[in-house]
């Protein structure tokens, strides 16, 4: 097994408590052997969406209906969502890599196994 079921449950329910809240978030879940991350950024103030080959922000007029204040505050909303999400994440990231690597080179750590698996590969 590539993934933790404990992990996928937590993920899913943080996911319903995002939607509940209407909030984005970036987290990642870990148990001995296994991460499981999860990337919210479409919360109703947002005009961002994960697809398949990425994110897309919906930011032409167009996008809504001629309102260009509404266009205007969701551009505005999702742009300080990703500075939050990147600034505040990035840190915390830098911090954990350096503080990783440390420990790694004192204990000769060895990370095995792990790697990505989709939600198709985990449901058959």
């Amino acid at each position: 097994m590539q993934y933790s079921p404990k992990l996928k449950k937590a993920a899913e329910e943080i996911k319903s408590i995002l939607k509940k809240y209407d909030i984005a978030a970036h987290a990642v879940l870990h148990t001995p052997g296994f991460g499981e991350y999860l990337i919210e950024i479409s919360p109703s103030y947002s005009c961002a969406k994960v697809q398949e080959n990425g994110i897309r922000v919906r930011a032409k007029k167009s996008d809504f209906d001629g309102n260009t204040a509404l266009r205007d505050k969701r551009i505005a909303d999702t742009t300080n969502m990703f500075h939050h999400l990147g600034t505040i994440g990035g840190q915390n990231v830098l911090s954990l890599i350096q503080l990783s690597e440390e420990l790694d080179k004192i204990v000769d750590a060895d990370h095995q196994g792990g790697g990505h698996s989709s939600h198709q590969e985990q449901n058959n």
